[in-house]
C-alpha cells in the first residue's frame, strides 16, 4: 500500500501535484480566454465549442489533481503555518472548481447552439478569479514554505531519478523542518 501511496504522491522532491495543477489551470485559461474571445465575437462558435471542451478537460484534471493535493494535505502538521495556508488553498480551489462545473453547465447550450453565453462567461470569469487567489495561494506553500521542496545540495540523478531522495521508511511528502 505504502508504494502505491508513494506513486500516487510522487517523490520526494517530483510531487504529483504540482504538475496537475499545471494541466488544470492551463484548461481553465484557454477555456476562459476562449470565452472572453468568443463573447467579443471573433469566431464565436468555434470559441463557445473550445472553451466547453477546454473547462472539461479542466474538470477531468481536477480529479486527481484534488486527490494528490488531499494527500498532501494529510502530511502538514495540525495547527502549523502550513496547514493553514493548505486550509484555505483547499477552500478556494474547491470553491474554483464547482465555479468552473457551473460555468461548464451554463455554457452547455452555448455549445449547441454555437454562442457564448452571458452565465457561462460570468461563472468562468468568477472561477478564473478564484483560481488565481488560490493558485497563489498553492505557491505560497511551495515557495514561501517550502512544501514538499527537498532543500538539500544532491547530485544531478538524485535531483533527476525518482525514489533517490527518499528517506527510508517516511512515507511523508512535507521534506522541510518540522
Amino acid at each position: 500500500m505504502n508504494a502505491l501511496l508513494t506513486l500516487v504522491k510522487g517523490f520526494a522532491g517530483k510531487p504529483s501535484h504540482a504538475p496537475l495543477t499545471d494541466v488544470s489551470v492551463g484548461a481553465y485559461t484557454v477555456g476562459v480566454a476562449m470565452l472572453v474571445v468568443g463573447a467579443f465575437g471573433f469566431e464565436e462558435d468555434a470559441m463557445a465549442k473550445g472553451a466547453l471542451l477546454a473547462i472539461s478537460g479542466g474538470l477531468l484534471v481536477a480529479i486527481p489533481t484534488s486527490l494528490t493535493g488531499l494527500l498532501d494535505w494529510f502530511d502538514l502538521s495540525k495547527g502549523s503555518a502550513r496547514r493553514t495556508i493548505a486550509n484555505f488553498h483547499l477552500t478556494v480551489m474547491l470553491m474554483a472548481t464547482a465555479l468552473f462545473a457551473g460555468a461548464w453547465a451554463a455554457q452547455r447550450q452555448g455549445y449547441l447552439d454555437g454562442e457564448v453565453t452571458t452565465l457561462g462567461l460570468v461563472l468562468g470569469l468568477a472561477a478564473f478569479g478564484a483560481l488565481a487567489i488560490g493558485g497563489t495561494l498553492g505557491g505560497a506553500l511551495a515557495y514561501v514554505y517550502g512544501v514538499r521542496v527537498v532543500k538539500k545540495d544532491v547530485s544531478v540523478a538524485d535531483a533527476l531519478i525518482p525514489g533517490r531522495l527518499e528517506e527510508p521508511g517516511s512515507h511523508r511528502t512535507d521534506w522541510t523542518e518540522r
